[in-house]
């Protein structure tokens, strides 16, 4: 192929916070606080500011932290936008309302990435902190019947551990880990009281090892530099700051989640006169985006679409920026495209598409193909049986009197049989499961081929039958082909397995804890779970088995949307979870 693409990371400027790292060298930072009675209790920003002092360093704050804030309210008040928007600032703290990441997960990570977002407008430099909060001194129980990780501290404590990890990645922030300076002394020295009488506000001590992490987590040096006790007795003060240096300054790179930025990027043609669709390959990073087209005209957007005036070999590249207080960092790529006299398609040999079809472009002197994006090993004119590499999303790169281009994306759906199975029970509880097949349309035609097996063995006494009686473990498979569809090629085909001594009783007993409506659906399913964490990955496949989407579960409610799927069948599971798999159909 004449088509190269070259990448060229430059990185400037470039810093890790490596563990056992120290300076002894003075530093000094501007830091805002925005939280609520957890940070204003025994005023946090003042003590950080004096632990920070007794270590030979000096810390610029300023705070604002209204009873019971969310990071949403944050967002919302013009007090802390002034604050933000005054600008220069090393560092902004948010700290969320103390359940808050339990019982309103969904607002508190739009209200983080919402104040993330305003930071970085008027503070580009600037690191985003979460303040990782504890759990209650024994639990919340005011939320336990709705909640149950609420119920006791060690609950409720990992799950706001897990819930500020998380949105820490996702900003690519920094953490401050009070909870786990907390845990560590909740274990190993529980005569040191980190709570008020209410059992969920720090003490004077609570607050000094939230202090004590905040000037590891910002200075980035040993605790054991800070002399001033805030009041607690050496030995107590010299414990705390212990057990911040094990939690926290020996595991630095652990709550700093701060990336690169990457400028990985791929391209599609667009239905526009020489149009294309760039789209970036960047792992999550929040960057900005620069884009030259090669023809003078440029682009921040991070997905932009661009149209050639004319056909010709053009240039594309991609330089994408971070900064945080080690200045700026830039990655840079770039690709050569064209645009030909000739313009490749894709079609089939049917005016409709079949699972097992093949795909097809014009006679050309050499051929690429993709799939949404990637190079496939396809290098003829023909792509056989292109469902091996998915369902949608295929391209081809076509070479002719030595200018190459490529083609639209083909994301034709296939057509679907209509037939669906269904299997309710267990053997190994001693039911008699009925494996049946089913259609949509209500009936099945009596056309069907139907073949079902037993741990890979055909059961020719059930050909044709439409419902297999199972009363034994072992692993079922059926099979369905209907001769005169449009697709008489195309197999239905699923199976079950039941391994009676693999898998406990108990386990089999367990209750639903899931459920999906409506069902059918056309535009989108709305997933409810009762049970409490839900940090998962939710997968949809397709009847065939073909994994279709991968979805972060981030609330006890989420709506998934599926205007973009073909009719037919699906399956959606949790991922390493016991949990029974649910079904819908979409029309």
């Amino acid at each position: 192929m004449l088509i190269k693409k070259y990448f060229l990371i430059i990185l400037l400027t470039t810093f890790f916070c490596v563990s056992g790292f120290e300076s002894k060298a003075q530093l000094s930072y501007k830091v805002l606080f925005l939280g609520n009675s957890y940070t204003a209790v025994n005023n946090l920003p003042q003590i950080v500011k004096d632990v920070a002092l007794s270590a030979g360093d000096t810390l610029v704050i300023d705070s604002y932290t209204p009873g019971g804030y969310q990071l949403i309210d944050h967002y919302a008040d013009s007090t802390s936008q002034y604050k933000i928007m005054t600008g220069g600032w090393d560092y902004v703290v948010i700290q969320g309302q103390s359940q808050e990441p339990i019982i309103l997960q969904s607002e508190f990570n739009s209200g983080g990435n919402a104040l993330y977002n305003l930071i970085k407008q008027y503070n580009p430099c600037a690191v985003t902190m979460p303040y990782m909060t504890w759990g209650r001194k024994n639990g919340d129980a005011s939320n336990c019947l709705d909640f149950p990780v609420m119920c006791t501290y060690e609950g409720m404590d990992t799950t706001l551990r897990d819930r500020y990890l998380a949105l820490t990645e996702s900003l690519n922030a920094e953490l401050s880990p009070v909870s786990v300076v907390w845990h560590n002394l909740r274990q190993n020295f529980p005569t040191i009281e980190l709570y008020q009488s209410d059992e969920s506000h720090p003490s004077a001590a609570g607050s000094y090892a939230a202090a004590c992490c905040f000037y590891t987590c910002i200075f980035k040096k040993d605790p054991a530099l800070i002399t001033f006790n805030f009041g607690l007795s050496a030995a107590d003060a010299s414990i705390i700051r212990d057990a911040v240096k094990a939690e926290v300054f020996d595991n630095l790179q652990s709550w700093d989640f701060k990336k690169l930025p990457v400028s990985n990027f791929r391209y599609q043609t667009g239905p526009g006169v020489n149009e294309i669709i760039c789209n970036p390959i960047n792992f999550g990073i929040r960057q900005t985006y620069l884009w030259d087209f090669g023809d003078g005209d440029t682009s921040s957007s991070a997905i932009p679409t661009h149209s050639y005036l004319a056909d010709g070999t053009y240039i594309l590249s991609l330089t994408t920026t971070t900064c945080d207080l080690q200045g700026l960092h830039t990655s840079f790529s770039d690709t050569v495209i064209q645009f030909c006299s000739h313009t490749p398609t894709i079609y089939t040999t049917l005016p409709w598409l079949c699972n097992y079809d093949t795909l097809w472009t014009q006679p050309a002197d050499s051929y690429q193909w993709y799939n949404y994006g990637i190079a496939l090993p396809e290098t003829n004119q023909s792509l056989p049986d292109y469902s091996r590499y998915g369902i949608a999303g295929f391209s081809v790169k076509a070479l002719v009197n030595g200018c190459s281009e490529l083609s639209e994306v083909y994301s034709e759906s296939p057509e679907w049989s209509g037939y669906y199975f269904d299997a309710t029970g267990t053997p190994c509880l001693g039911d008699t499961v009925k494996f049946i097949v089913l259609h949509t349309t209500g009936s099945l035609s009596g056309l069907e081929n139907i073949r079902w097996f037993k741990n890979d063995t055909l059961l020719s006494a059930m050909n044709d039958e439409d419902t297999l009686l199972i009363s034994a473990e072992g692993k079922y498979e059926c099979k369905v082909i209907n001769p005169v569809a449009i697709c008489p090629l195309d197999t239905t085909s699923y199976f079950i397995e039941y391994d009676c001594s693999a898998i406990y009783i108990e386990e089999r007993e367990q209750k639903l804890s899931w459920t999906l409506f409506p069902n059918p659906s056309s535009d989108n399913v709305t997933i409810k779970f009762s049970d409490h964490p839900v940090d998962e990955v939710i997968q949809i496949y397709n009847a065939t088995g073909y994994l279709i989407k991968s979805i972060q579960a981030s609330s006890s409610t989420m709506k998934i949307n599926i205007s973009d799927l073909p009719g037919g069948l699906y399956f959606i599971l949790r991922k390493n979870n016991q949990q029974a798999v649910l079904k819908f159909i979409k029309l």
